[in-house]
């Protein structure tokens, strides 16, 4: 079954035709989830990277700081989780050939990846590498930010 195939079996799907069928204002609650969890998401990493850089709450560890703000990130990550994929299903074969969909999925993985690796491996040491940290903030802010616009552009060049 290609990729092709699957899409179109996600979005006739019983489950798809409802979510499909549903009023403006479910779809607007969607989005909304959506953006909320890309702010929490994005939010904490941005705070957590920028101690990682050595600029702002320098009196707050790396790790207390994670330790923090990990209850966001895993919110943040539900609701993207969730709401992208009920914004998804109804609508999957006009995300198939949208090439800022595919540049999405690959930087979400690579991002998911640094981040269940890198991030956290550099996150919960006591006196990380000050040059390990910089590396590891900078490529998990870089690819979360690219996440969040290649989502955006899905819209503008679909």
């Amino acid at each position: 079954m290609s990729a092709l195939d699957t899409f179109k079996a996600l979005q006739s799907s019983e489950f798809g035709r409802f979510i499909g069928g549903q009023d403006h204002l479910f779809c607007a609650g969607l989005e909304l989830a959506h953006i909320v969890g890309m702010i929490l998401l994005l939010a904490s990493i941005a705070l957590v990277s920028l101690r990682l850089f050595g600029v702002g709450l320098r009196q707050q560890s790396v790790l207390a700081l994670s330790k923090a703000t990990s209850g966001f990130i895993r919110t943040g990550l539900a609701l993207l989780a969730g709401s992208g994929l009920l914004i998804f299903i109804p609508a999957a074969t006009s995300y198939y050939p949208n090439d800022f969909f595919w540049y999405k999925a690959i930087l979400l993985a690579a991002a998911l990846a640094v981040h269940l690796t890198a991030y956290r491996w550099i996150t919960h040491s006591e006196n990380p590498s000050p040059w390990a940290a910089r590396a590891t903030g900078s490529l998990s802010l870089g690819l979360w930010l690219s996440v969040a616009f290649a989502g955006r552009f899905i819209g503008f060049f679909s």
